[in-house]
């Protein structure tokens, strides 16, 4: 748990930077220690009382000193790993361990070998090792090119080494490869939401196309049904317009009977007038004569008359017929 949690603090705060961050070594034991002394930690385990004294490490400050000391470590101490060199059982409930300390803040990690490199107080040696290129972070302070004996954690290459033993030239040239990933990576991202994108614009592309093939569609149905609807008025003009022409035909054929009529007519009125006019002058004769013959013979002036009545009526009723046929 602790480890989890220390290591993945680092990670963010390291690997941001391209930096080293100070490290315990993987076989350290996570201890739920507290500082007992400016040398010293005390926990309890096992129904056991355990002391943990840092290996080849002095105190010889003041009282003043020996409480700016104990405020450090409590802040820095948050956690505590050990590397057990040997352990002495002081009594039945009482056990002394002899180790290398490591106390953390969960970002990174510190010895305690190199408090003397923070405190005056302290009495221990401290080796520094060559380290070419490198920056390295550490709760003392940030070394450039040279770095204090101890361990080392690499967030890029996720490598946890020594300086000197280690050969760190490797793990810087890891860094360089795992930089090199981590920036194919991001293009590799960055393609693949620029695939995204590309894939989204052809989705919208496929459907407005598809939007438009339907708008073709309805307006060719509509052009279809435009042109139905025109074939049929066409149809229905032209049977109009044929019925129009045999009518035209009736009427001219009406007009020439009507003429024809109408020059029959002219010509039995001439006749009927003719025969009427001489009707006329055979009644005024008659009626000469029978001025001239008082009283003598039959009269004849009513059955002229009725004759000529006749005549008219016949006529009349000749024209009407004439006129409803």
């Amino acid at each position: 748990m602790y480890r989890l949690t220390a290591l993945a603090l680092a990670v963010l705060v390291a690997a941001a930077a391209g930096q080293w961050v100070s490290w315990y070594p993987p076989g350290a034991y996570i201890l739920p220690a507290q500082p007992h002394n400016a040398t010293h930690f005390a926990a309890y385990l096992g129904g056991e009382t355990v002391y943990v004294k840092q290996d080849g490490l002095l105190f010889l400050g003041s009282p003043e000193e020996h409480n700016a000391v104990m405020q450090y470590l409590y802040s820095l101490c948050r956690y505590v790993a050990v590397d057990v060199k040997n352990a002495t059982q002081i009594d039945d409930y009482t056990v002394l361990w002899a180790a290398e300390v490591y106390c953390g803040n969960g970002t990174m990690w510190m010895p305690l070998r190199w408090l003397p490199l923070r405190f005056t107080a302290y009495a221990g040696t401290v080796e520094f090792a060559n380290a070419t290129n490198a920056t390295v972070l550490t709760p003392i302070g940030v070394f450039y090119n040279a770095a204090p004996a101890g361990w080392y954690y690499d967030p890029a290459t996720k490598t946890v080494f020594h300086i000197p033993q280690h050969n760190y030239s490797l793990v810087m040239e890891l860094g360089r490869l795992y930089a090199q990933l981590s920036e194919l990576k991001r293009q590799l991202q960055a393609a693949s939401q620029n695939k995204s994108a590309l894939e989204a614009a052809v989705s919208q592309l496929s459907a407005r196309i598809a939007e438009l093939e339907r708008q073709r569609k309805a307006l060719e149905d509509a052009v279809r049904a435009r042109d139905a609807q025109i074939q049929s008025l066409n149809a229905a003009l032209q049977a109009a317009r044929s019925e129009a022409d045999m009518l035209r035909r009736q009427l001219e054929a009406a007009k020439a009977e009507n003429a024809a009529l109408a020059e029959k007519m002219r010509a039995v009125n001439q006749t009927w007038a003719s025969k009427v006019e001489q009707l006329q002058v055979q009644l005024s004769q008659l009626q000469l004569q029978a001025t001239e013959e008082e009283g003598g013979g039959f009269d004849l002036l009513p059955v002229l008359a009725l004759a000529l009545a006749g005549v008219l009526i016949a006529l009349f009723v000749y024209r009407r017929k004439r006129a409803e046929e």
